[in-house]
């Protein structure tokens, strides 16, 4: 994982979309990079802590060259979209990490909060992708009677932040399939054992899980926090694209396929997916709802996927 960088970082911006230059200018300068630009990858030259790239670039590119691309460095591609299987392909180059599916106009704040974390290194807090000053709420969650509890605290949160039916359904799964998550899978993928329910649904875990939540007005965000962090990028890319290639099998079937479903429902619940890891330490994911979104502009993936993470 890329460590954090020091100074002020040097951003490289592989495109020819005047707007899109536009954008990155103001958003990479506001987060305190230097910001040059050139047409293609071969244009490319001396230390760069952070490459941007659109999706024309990207699609010119192999496996191979987004590897060597991103070695030593942070690595974001602007305007693919997880719909399709080559852009889930390529998340499996070595620091290729951060996908943001808006193209032109990608989020300014968006940009800020990923080069920032990237260049601090302080990459742990939902509180940075929401407006300043918003009230956050947390709970500790060790027990199905505990998270039956959470759940209706987070979902009347997100009523009462005007988010519509559709919206709080998704909330609720994925808060619920994040805190299965935490509680069970990450402390068996941990140990290197299966997951195990209790059969008492009132049995604690050793390792309750951390839920927060909060809402700015045009998100709701709601993340879980475990103490071990498992998760790693390569396993939610090979989750996800499992997932696709089972797309339409009932949930459970299959040998091993909950965990894999289950993470691939959270990434196409949410409008954006991030996951900050410190091997060994802790894990925190990260979910944030766009409240704009009609019912039937809901799309079938996260407009964007960050994985950070720092050296044990």
């Amino acid at each position: 994982m890329l460590a954090a960088m020091s100074g002020s970082p040097r951003a490289v911006c592989v495109t020819r979309s005047v707007a899109l230059r536009r954008s990155l200018r103001r958003s990479l300068h506001a987060a305190g990079s230097t910001v040059e630009f050139v047409d293609d990858v071969d244009r490319v030259e001396g230390e760069a802590s952070l490459i941007v790239i659109d999706e024309p670039t990207r699609d010119g590119l192999t496996h191979a060259q987004l590897t060597a691309l991103a070695a030593g460095r942070a690595l974001i591609i602007i305007g693919a979209s997880l719909e399709h299987a080559a852009t889930v392909d390529g998340l499996r180059a070595d620091g290729c990490n951060h996908l943001i599916g808006d193209g032109d106009e990608p989020d300014d704040s968006e940009l800020v909060v990923t080069s920032g974390k990237l260049a601090s290194g302080d990459l742990f807090g939902l509180e940075k992708y929401l407006a300043w000053g918003v009230r956050v709420q947390e709970v500790e969650v060790g027990s199905y009677e505990e998270k039956r509890g959470a759940l209706i605290a987070v979902t009347s949160c997100a009523r009462d932040a005007g988010a519509r039916r559709p919206t709080v359904a998704r909330v609720e799964s994925v808060v619920d399939e994040l805190l299965m998550n935490a509680m069970y899978d990450a402390p068996a993928a941990a140990s290197g054992e299966a997951p195990r329910v209790p059969i008492d649904l009132g049995e604690r875990v050793a390792f309750p899980a951390r839920l927060r939540w909060a809402s700015d007005g045009r998100y709701f965000a709601v993340s879980v926090e475990d103490r071990f962090g498992a998760l790693g990028k390569v396993a939610i890319v090979e989750h996800v694209q499992r997932a696709r290639a089972e797309r339409g099998r009932p949930r459970g079937t299959g040998e091993a396929a909950g965990a894999g479903l289950g993470l691939y429902f959270i990434v196409s619940s949410v409008t954006r997916f991030i996951a900050n890891v410190a091997l060994g330490q802790r894990t925190e994911v990260i979910g944030l709802f766009d409240l704009r979104q009609g019912g039937r502009e809901v799309e079938s993936c996260a407009r964007s996927l960050h994985v950070f993470g720092v050296a044990r």
